[in-house]
């Protein structure tokens, strides 16, 4: 049966079935109709628009971290070492190259050869300090690789004879920044983040953590103000200054962070230790609490955070590390949904990106720069994009300069395989007595002589000066720990960063005259500062 008018009309007439109308009634009554529709359209089109504009706000905001995440990658890669490791202040090697592998997972690089070479050296890579220990085994674990082997080396160097305060703790595990040294709360929280990290979930391993954070660190959380609530570096003690026992950001950013991984791992078991005063984990969580008020109170109003001065307690000027360590510890809570945290960390990023150098760098150093990249967020989406499958997303290459078609990657290693020639200096550790002659000549080698030293940060004795030639001189008229940075310098205007520690003692404490103890590697809270203000650094106590 054929269809009607009427029934072809209602298919095919946007306005009705068909009827037929005069002209003039036709446009009467399909004017209204259009009217309508023309509304409905203008506002499909208005929302949409504003949908638009939302995505674009969105991704706006967006891409400032986006952009300074490859120009920072990009300045990462030409930075590398020809052994694939990355270098900046002598001694923090193992940490920068673990940050840097760190980052280029972040930013879409786990599959290019710039990775492949970091992973490799760092897995060979001798640590020294239990923190270069730990981070190393952070990242390799990130990566995918067995860390067992580390995870072990560094438990064999744990200590479970531990003073607090006069006190002795036989069940009590703790670890300095050295074996032999005085016990640190970072260093212990790093060593169980280790153990975690490897995977290690004995018993004796879980009730030596509990009983470790229970009896040892919690106690030492600050209930003054201004520090109230952060966590120091270690007990009061006549064999080190009296500010490492006072709050600092950068410990506390440590523990924190630990604190939270493991109780995200469940690796706090219900029991009780340390009657009366901290019993159960529950004060663990208020512990945490109590941290991350105090960790917020250090942002300033810039976005930034910084560490307060040890005798004014004045909040110093925002800083990269201070930054990024503190985003890394708060970054856990904001995936919570916590609100402060959320508006800190982003408050934190955005100060982060303004204080991006033009190279794409941050303070010029590879071990900073990496470890502002690695709090980054996990790049997406397009930031992924890599055409030529060479590892080296598009938005890296566009940076370098590289063709985005054609597998380069391999194009932008450094060449022979080894350490970029340059001048090279050893971080060193002597002693002096109060009131006595004191001499120490400074030794660098590395392309061509003389070479030039100079101080540029910290503080030498009183009464001591540095030549340019390297010579250490004079009567020390102060005693104390004296930690400092100095830059060699060569002929060819190659350079070097180093640290340098002077103890002077008095007389009557026994203190030896010039004794080097440059085969000891320096404690890594030192070097974390990077040339600020420099810690006074642990002096060894043997067990």
């Amino acid at each position: 049966m054929l269809p009607q008018m009427g029934d072809v009309g209602r298919h095919l007439s946007p306005y009705g079935p068909f009827r037929p109308r005069s002209r003039r009634n036709h446009r009467q009554q399909s004017l209204p109709m259009l009217n309508r529709r023309r509304g409905v359209f203008m506002k499909k089109r208005i929302c949409g628009l504003g949908l638009g504009l939302m995505l674009v706000g969105l991704s706006y905001a967006q891409s400032p971290v986006d952009d300074a995440r490859s120009k920072g990658l990009k300045w990462l890669v030409q930075t590398q070492k020809g052994d694939g490791s990355f270098a900046g202040l002598k001694g923090l090697e193992v940490q920068a190259t673990a940050a840097s592998i760190e980052a280029m997972q972040a930013g879409g690089m786990a599959a290019s050869a710039n990775h492949a070479r970091a992973l490799s050296w760092l897995a060979n890579a001798p640590g020294d300090s239990l923190d270069s220990r730990a981070w190393q085994a952070f990242a390799l674990k990130q990566a995918g690789r067995d860390v067992q082997v580390i995870a072990t080396d560094i438990r064999n160097q744990r200590s479970t004879r531990t003073f607090v305060g006069t006190t002795l703790f036989s069940g009590v595990t703790s670890w300095g920044p050295l074996p032999g040294y005085m016990p640190s709360f970072p260093d212990t929280m790093m060593g169980f983040g280790a153990l975690r990290s490897a995977g290690d979930s004995d018993t004796s391993a879980i009730t030596e953590l509990l009983i470790s954070t229970l009896c040892f660190v919690l106690p030492a959380q600050q209930t003054v103000a201004p520090w109230a609530g952060s966590f120091p570096y270690a007990l009061p003690s006549s064999n080190q200054p009296a500010t490492t026992a006072r709050g600092s950001l950068l410990a506390t950013t440590i523990v924190l962070h630990e604190l939270k991984k493991q109780s995200q791992a469940n690796r706090f078991p219900s029991a009780t230790a340390c009657s009366p005063t901290r019993t159960s984990p529950g004060d663990i969580n208020t512990a945490m609490a109590g941290a991350k008020t105090w960790l917020l109170a250090q942002a300033n109003a810039d976005g930034g955070f910084a560490e307060r001065h040890p005798t004014t307690a004045a909040l110093e000027s925002s800083s990269p590390v201070p930054t990024a360590m503190a985003l890394r510890a708060l970054s856990l809570f904001a995936a919570e949904g916590d609100a402060p945290s959320i508006a800190a960390v982003n408050s934190a990023r955005t100060w982060l990106v303004a204080q991006q150098n033009s190279d794409g760098s941050w303070r010029g150093d590879p071990f900073v720069t990496a470890r502002v990249l690695a709090v980054f967020p996990v790049a997406s989406g397009t930031q992924l994009a890599d055409n030529d499958n060479d590892g080296l997303p598009n938005v890296v290459e566009a940076q370098l300069g590289t063709q985005q078609g054609v597998a380069d990657g391999q194009g932008v290693l450094a060449g022979n395989a080894g350490a970029q020639p340059g001048v090279t200096a050893t971080s060193f550790s002597a002693s002096g007595t109060l009131g006595q002659p004191f001499a120490y000549a400074l030794t660098a080698r590395g392309g061509s002589a003389p070479f030039t030293f100079v101080r540029v940060a910290g503080s030498l004795p009183q009464g001591i000066s540095l030549a340019s030639n390297g010579q250490l001189t004079g009567t020390p008229v102060k005693e104390g720990v004296f930690a400092f940075d100095y830059q060699v310098t060569n002929a060819s205007g190659a350079k070097a960063l180093v640290i340098g520690r002077i103890d002077i003692a008095s007389a009557s404490a026994g203190g030896g005259s010039n004794v080097n103890d440059s085969d000891a590697p320096l404690p890594a809270w030192a070097l974390l500062l990077l040339g600020g203000a420099l810690l006074g650094v642990m002096r060894r106590r043997r067990a």
